[in-house]
């Protein structure tokens, strides 16, 4: 700034020398004219530069506005976009539950909270009964089930997932090959479930719901089959550990379905 300054009072001397020098040019002798002829093509050229630096100065001011004002345009477009591009997830998400699942799919809801204790798997909506949500409502996402409704408020609902000590669902081999049982919630990420002796299940094999309960529809994915415990000689039940195919603690959207 200091440099500009000296630069638009150099000029202005320069400028006022040239006027006097040319208000008294008739009668300056030939020698003082040939003197002063250099020193005002000086001026002449350091007012034409000054006035180009100004003018650069200005269109670079004006350039830098409008980049930023261009930046913040597309700042704006790329977060509705990600809105954009989120809603057509979930919308996805509900036609493929729809179509795979269960039909009656009620409402998309949103992750807003996570039970933090290592022997809990609570998830916090932010649906609730003014949405339409009520207690034992399934809740899943196209991977699988994720739980039931355990309690809701006006705006928002609470899940208890499949991994919670609490939870309890009736599963069955997926592809209609029989056994019934019951997966129990293993925390942090693991299910239990248990099946009649008989049952000729393996590791590998996924399990589904079933209408046990009478609270989720049959066939959603609930878990793969991870290790078949052995069993001893007085055992009455085959008890086998499940992979959720559901990790929960990265769900952000599920979908509620109404109640059967």
């Amino acid at each position: 700034m200091k440099g500009w300054r000296l630069i638009l009072a150099v000029f202005a001397g320069l400028l006022f020398l040239s006027m006097i020098l040319t208000r008294f040019q008739v009668a300056a002798p030939a020698a003082l004219r040939a003197g002063v002829a250099p020193v005002t093509r000086l001026s002449v050229t350091a007012a034409d530069n000054v006035r180009r630096a100004y003018v650069t100065l200005m269109r670079d001011r004006d350039q830098s506005a409008q980049v930023k004002a261009l930046q913040k345009e597309n700042d704006l477009l790329k977060q509705r976009n990600e809105l954009l591009s989120r809603e057509v997830g979930r919308l996805k998400q509900v036609l493929v539950i729809t179509t795979t699942q269960a039909p009656n799919a009620l409402a998309i809801a949103q992750v807003i909270g996570v039970d933090p204790s290592p022997l809990q798997a609570r998830l916090d909506l932010n649906r609730g009964a003014r949405d339409g949500v009520r207690v034992h409502m399934p809740v899943t996402v196209p991977a699988g089930l994720v739980g039931q409704v355990v309690s809701v408020a006006p705006g928002q609902s609470t899940v208890l997932a499949l991994v919670d000590p609490e939870s309890a669902v009736g599963v069955t081999l997926q592809g209609n090959r029989g056994g019934r049982g019951v997966a129990h919630g293993t925390p942090p990420d693991r299910l239990r479930a248990e099946f009649s002796r008989g049952v000729p299940i393996r590791v590998g094999d996924v399990l589904v719901t079933n209408s046990q309960g009478g609270v989720f529809p049959v066939g959603i994915p609930v878990g793969r089959v991870e290790e078949v415990l052995p069993m001893g000689p007085n055992d009455i039940s085959r008890t086998v550990i499940v992979k959720p195919a559901v990790d929960v603690g990265v769900v952000e959207d599920v979908t509620i379905l109404e109640g059967l």
